[in-house]
């Protein structure tokens, strides 16, 4: 259900958030926020219909706050106010982002045991959960939970990007996947292993038994992209049962990059061709976010440290980001 905005600004906040759901955007988180400040505007000034400076006292980190989720919270303000000076609406100068605090989270790297359990008792739970409780969700998710992760573990999309892929972005002969909608406003592809296509393919062929001409690749018993929650919700179920180690669905797509840069090491120094590729699939908009996966791979690093020290620590980033909102 769409919620009306309800102060003087609501056509504004109306004609902005459509402009950013056509540009693909807008999500969730932001449109709560954004109702949020809404709701701050009615009850503190019913009768402005202009932003005003203190109206944006609402985006100052509050005590309780951490910088990062100050700024999560007043993404979408700072963008309406961007575009309202676009428009004339607005003179006001740009709010300062808090200083962003680097997270130190370390992804796990699987090993083959440890992999080879998680699918297995992927595949076994969903089956069990369907034999206990024979209804449409317990069927979607024996059908898609097995997929999904192994789409994941062999691709190295982000989250969000396997959620929200359509049947039409999938060439399912040429095993071409075309990922429209990401985090950011870039579009990228990639090709599948040959033994996930043809993964991918009996999956198709079983769920149009289950839902025809559905529009997403993994949907929800409506046909809407799954959650958040789904996914995380379902690692963390089934990861629990294979060790006690710390992982997070997202270190699946950590893995994927780490194991292609690992392999480089019996390949000489010819980095160029191989990081940029691994760069384009992973959809990173530039390749210093790739190489940031190099201080998670440590024999190659050593190597790389040794041959061109200088160099190597100049191109170095930190860590990647983990956040879910990619997620």
């Amino acid at each position: 259900m769409k919620y009306p905005f309800k102060s003087k600004l609501s056509q504004k906040f109306e004609e902005f958030v459509a402009i950013r759901i056509a540009s693909g955007r807008w999500n969730t988180t932001y449109d709560y926020n954004l109702h949020h400040f809404d709701r701050y505007i009615v009850a503190n000034y019913p009768s402005c219909e202009e932003l005003t400076v203190d109206m944006l006292d609402w985006c100052r980190r509050r005590e309780t706050e951490r910088n990062n989720t100050c700024i999560s919270r007043t993404t979408p303000i700072r963008s309406f106010l961007k575009y309202a000076n676009k428009r004339g609406w607005s003179t006001l100068d740009p709010l300062p982002l808090p200083i962003f605090e680097a997270k130190s989270y370390v992804p796990h790297f699987f090993t083959q045991d440890e992999l080879s359990a998680f699918f297995k008792e992927c595949d076994s739970s969903v089956i069990r959960s369907y034999q206990e409780r024979r209804c449409t969700t317990t069927l979607l998710n024996r059908l898609q939970l097995p997929v999904y992760f192994r789409l994941l573990y062999s691709s190295g999309m982000r989250t969000c990007e396997v959620r929200w892929l359509k049947c039409s972005n999938v060439n399912f002969e040429s095993g071409i996947v075309k990922i429209i909608k990401s985090k950011s406003i870039d579009e990228h592809g990639i090709v599948l292993h040959d033994s996930m296509l043809q993964l991918l393919q009996r999956y198709n062929q079983a769920m149009e038994k289950v839902m025809p001409n559905r529009i997403y690749l993994f949907p929800d018993m409506k046909d809407e992209p799954r959650k958040i929650r789904w996914a995380c919700t379902s690692f963390n179920k089934i990861w629990s049962k294979v060790s006690n180690e710390k992982a997070v669905e997202y270190d699946l797509r950590s893995f994927y990059a780490i194991s292609n840069i690992s392999k480089w090491e019996d390949h000489g120094y010819e980095l160029s061709g191989k990081l940029l590729f691994l760069s384009r699939s992973m959809g990173h908009r530039n390749i210093q976010s790739t190489f940031g996966y190099f201080h998670l791979t440590p024999m190659l690093t050593d190597k790389l440290k040794c041959n061109c020290a200088k160099k190597f620590s100049e191109l170095l980033p930190q860590k990647p980001e983990y956040n879910e909102e990619n997620i």
